[in-house]
């Protein structure tokens, strides 16, 4: 009797390969080991013998082994998925990264980049044609839509900017206006503050020359600081506004910027249309469209709100002013409605105004409407509180009065508002001149007269920095008159009173800049 020599199987005569475990026979068989134990036969064959005492091998169905090989491989197939998932989310995350440091490099890029005028498109004659898909801003909207700008970007517009090709006025030239309350002519200054929490921020706009077709006017704002720190240099900018549209264009604009169009049709500055104001005067109300910028590096982007605006009062209501240095109380219409966005929108939908309550007063004078109080009323707009207020005019006039001589001569006491000082410092500004030449003027023609200067100011900011700002502001007017107009410096003394003694409130802007003055006092 033959036995497999690797599981210990009988074999039959004349096979080759064992039944059980598939070996080779041709070797020649080894006899089972003595007192080995037996194994049970598999059903249908043979009894066998017991398996070598080094093979404890129990036969395995093909299907088990399979199964078994199933059940082994799966921890390994989720191991790799799981790393792959892990590397996918690695990949997905980085391009997302990626994506965002590119686009903040084309930003910056944008910022710095000044990008060619560009040829008019499809843009209604004389109005600003917009910059070409290959310009900074262009490549920038191209980016963002690329990389996600969200559904809450705002909308497509496309940019201006002071590069772009406009056409030159046309039009009759403006009425006479030696007759106008306040006269659009080369030399009259409207100056414009709004609020900061720093600070009122002051705008001269200074009327420079009036042609047949247009006027001009140079907007010099102070140096500031913003209600989040941001510091703003001074700046000048020239825009100028045609005679067709202070005819009859229903859309008015106060923000200038370097990169705005210095020369835009269809819109109106410092005063209401003429078409305007007389819907006003006829109906009691006119549709106006109020016209801002969002700035985007070397361009902006124009944004519109329009709404009906309705008398509010039938009659006139009085306006306080400063008007070449004196208090006057101007014949205002007060003007009152909501407006809503015009067209397409460049802001995101989060930044938007919604129903926006609007206040406007415009000097009740066909000649020249000037507006005198823009208020529009949402949170999206300076939390609020956007105010653009005229606070000051001044126009040359036939016979000019030397209002410091007069008030000192009647009464012991002038108050002035024409000496300009820098935001927050003692620095007498340029525009300060013609004051200082009336107290120059009065000296001279009073010899005996001596004279204490005092400063005022207004109640933002603490009492100790108030009072010292104003004892140097005084001390500056001092050293003005002494240095520049070799005023005697025996007959000037000087003294400062902070913000202790108001003339007007100070809760609106008006009230404080009528606090905010230099004061004369003779003995």
């Amino acid at each position: 009797m033959a036995y497999c020599t690797k599981c210990g199987n009988e074999l039959e005569a004349g096979v080759q390969f064992c039944t059980r475990c598939g070996a080779s026979v041709e070797a020649k068989a080894q006899p089972a080991a003595p007192g080995a134990p037996t194994e049970p036969a598999m059903p249908g064959s043979p009894q066998s013998a017991s398996a070598a005492p080094w093979q404890n091998v129990t036969a395995i169905a093909p299907q088990q082994l399979a199964a078994d090989n199933k059940s082994g491989c799966m921890p390994t197939v989720l191991i790799v998925l799981g790393v792959l998932a892990l590397v996918a989310a690695l990949g997905i995350g980085g391009l997302v990264y990626a994506g965002y440091k590119v686009k903040q490099k084309a930003v910056a890029l944008l910022n710095k980049t000044t990008p060619d005028a560009t040829t008019p498109g499809e843009n209604k004659p004389g109005s600003p044609a917009s910059n070409p898909s290959s310009s900074p801003a262009g490549i920038l909207d191209g980016l963002t839509k690329i990389l996600g700008g969200g559904e809450d970007a705002g909308d497509h517009v496309e940019s201006i900017n002071d590069k772009t090709p406009v056409e030159p006025c046309t039009g009759d030239p403006l009425p006479p206006q030696s007759a106008a309350k306040v006269p659009l002519q080369a030399g009259t200054v409207i100056t414009t503050a709004w609020g900061m929490k720093n600070g009122d921020v002051e705008s001269r706009n200074v009327v420079t020359m009036t042609t047949p077709t247009s006027f001009v006017e140079d907007k010099k704002t102070e140096a500031y600081q913003d209600d989040y720190g941001q510091q703003y240099p001074k700046s000048i900018y020239t825009d100028t506004v045609c005679n067709a549209d202070l005819a009859s264009a229903n859309i008015y604009v106060a923000a200038t910027t370097q990169h705005m169009p210095h020369l835009i049709h269809g819109v109106t500055r410092l005063r209401l249309s003429s078409q305007s104001f007389n819907e006003v005067k006829q109906n009691g109300k006119t549709t106006l469209r109020y016209l801002d910028i969002t700035p985007l590096g070397n361009d902006i982007k124009p944004n519109y709100e329009e709404g009906v605006l309705t008398r509010v009062e039938p009659d006139d209501v009085p306006y306080p002013m400063i008007m070449n240095d004196q208090r006057v109380n101007l014949p205002a219409i007060h003007l009152a409605g909501t407006m809503d966005i015009h067209g397409k929108d460049p802001r995101p939908k989060k930044d938007r105004p919604w129903h926006t309550a609007v206040d406007f007063y415009a000097i009740d004078d066909p000649l020249n409407p000037l507006v005198l109080l823009t208020k529009l009323k949402d949170p999206s707009l300076h939390d609020g509180k956007f105010r653009v207020e005229v606070v000051k005019i001044d126009f040359e006039t036939p016979h000019p009065i030397n209002m410091v001589e007069k008030q000192l001569t009647e009464g012991k006491r002038a108050i002035t508002y024409g000496i300009y000082f820098d935001f927050n410092k003692d620095t007498i500004k340029p525009e300060s001149e013609p004051v200082l030449k009336q107290i120059v003027q009065a000296m001279t023609d009073n010899p005996g007269w001596k004279l204490t200067v005092s400063g005022h100011t207004d109640n933002i900011g603490g009492d100790a920095y108030n009072l010292d700002l104003s004892r140097r502001r005084a001390a500056a007017v001092k050293q003005a008159l002494v240095a520049r107009y070799h005023v005697a410096p025996e007959r000037l003394s000087t003294n400062g009173f902070g913000s202790s003694g108001p003339i007007d409130t100070n809760d609106t802007l008006e009230g404080r800049a009528r606090n905010r003055r230099v004061e004369l006092t003779r003995e």
